[in-house]
Parts: structure tokens; sequence; C-alpha cells
């Protein structure tokens, strides 16, 4: 009766373990991802009817490059006009603000890794309404160290997850071989300084009429995105740029 006990306790605990890691990783409990409110139809929208309403969708006035939320009636930011992108567009479905943001970090820093589904059918929406061709995807990368401290490459999975939903190659083409200083505290300028050096392109062999669309979880300057862009421009004929949202970046000079 004793042995019968362990075994059972140990299914138990198997079973219990089982559980645990299905609903981190695909929950149950389909709720919304910026408010937590339940929702019955969570696989034709991960969002509320109530959040659907707010103003964190970036659709109203945006740069036509790097999709900065622009409030007066602009089609280039400021940033654009003073740093020249080489990359030909952003394509970012939410401002980086409020609740999206928290939903962002609950992604990346508590291990919610399932909602990477819920934004990539927004990143897709945006990218279908371009109606631009796509050869293949990549992602902005994390170091080894970062990824090996975070347990998951946020923006290699966001790719993984698009690419399955646009029927697109995935390859990885990026490498960071450093990761510099924080970028929270730099002026844009000192961002983009930064990012120099930063990252470096893998073997591939390229053909100059693919087009290449680079993920990351967040475009703020755009230092980042901008520095893996650079180091693929040449090499084909257009480099497109996606995240889950774009930070609002205001009109202020740079220091």
């Amino acid at each position: 009766m004793k042995d019968l006990n362990k075994k059972t306790d140990k299914k138990s605990f198997f079973a219990k373990l089982k559980s645990f890691w299905s609903e981190l990783f695909f929950p149950s409990d389909f709720k919304c991802i910026f408010c937590g409110s339940d929702i019955p139809n969570f696989d034709e929208s991960p969002i509320c009817d109530e959040c659907a309403k707010e103003s964190f969708f970036n659709g109203k006035n945006k740069c036509l490059i790097c999709s900065e939320p622009i409030d007066d009636e602009a089609t280039v930011c400021d940033s654009c006009k003073l740093h020249k992108k080489s990359f030909k567009k952003a394509f970012c479905p939410f401002v980086y603000d409020g609740r999206v943001r928290r939903a962002i970090l609950a992604y990346k820093d508590s291990n919610k890794r399932y909602l990477a589904k819920s934004f990539v059918k927004y990143i897709a929406d945006e990218i279908r309404k371009s109606d631009i061709e796509i050869s293949f995807l990549t992602f902005v990368p994390l170091s080894e160290k970062k990824k090996k401290k975070r347990g998951f490459d946020q923006s290699e999975l966001l790719a993984e997850e698009l690419s399955k939903e646009l029927n697109v190659k995935l390859l990885p083409l990026f490498e960071k071989l450093r990761d510099g200083k924080t970028q929270k505290k730099l002026t844009i300028e000192e961002r983009f300084e930064n990012t120099k050096g930063m990252y470096k392109l893998l073997p591939h062999r390229f053909d100059k009429t693919e087009s290449v669309l680079i993920v990351d979880d967040v475009i703020t300057t755009g230092a980042t995105i901008n520095a893996c862009s650079e180091l693929l421009k040449k090499k084909v004929e257009n480099v497109y740029v996606a995240s889950i949202a774009r930070n609002k970046l205001g009109r202020k000079k740079n220091k």
C-alpha cells in the first residue's frame, strides 16, 4: 500500500507539473491581453470590446517610414528627417504606452510567451494591408547572455509565429556581439551611436531582388532596428521592419 501511495503521489506531482507548464504557455482561461477580462471568442480577437475602443492602436496619423505616431498632419516624423533610415517601412500596430506597455513587459519579463500569437495577429494584419511581397523574415536577436537569463528571445518567438501566420520562411541573419550601454537613458543621437558595431550579419547568399522583414518587439527611436537594416540594405531590394508597438517620441530637439 505504501509503494502504491508513493506511485500515486509521483503521478500527481507530474500531472500538476504538466498542468503548470501547459497553463504557462497555452492558458485555458483566455483573457484580454490588455485588461485581463474574459473573452468568449479569443481565437477571433484576443482583445475585449472595451479595450478595442481605446486609443492605443497605432492607426491614426503616423510616420510613413518608421510608423511613429504624429499629432499634426506631417507625414514624416522629426527622427526620420534627421536620421535617414535604412529600412523602407515599419509596421507597428500599437502605441507603446499604458496597457500595451504592461502587456509587452509581461510577455518579456514574466514569461507569458503565449502572448506572442496574439501580438502577431495584429502585426500580420498591418502587413497584409500594405500588400507588400516578403521573401523571408528575420529578427533582432538578444545576446546569448540575455537570452540565457530571460529563457527565450522575445523577438525570435514573434518572428516564428509571424512566419507561420504569413507562411513566409524564417532565417536567423544577425548575431548580437555586445550589449552596449542601457538605451533608456541615452538621447536619440547617443542611441544611434551606441548601436554601431553591435550586430553582425551571418553568412547567407542573398538575391538583390529579395525583400526582407526584420522583426523586433518594440521600436523606440529606431536605432536598433536601423542598425540591423543597415547591414542588409545593399544586399536585397527592400528592407521592411515590424514590431508589436512603436514609441511616441514627440517633436523635440535632440540634445
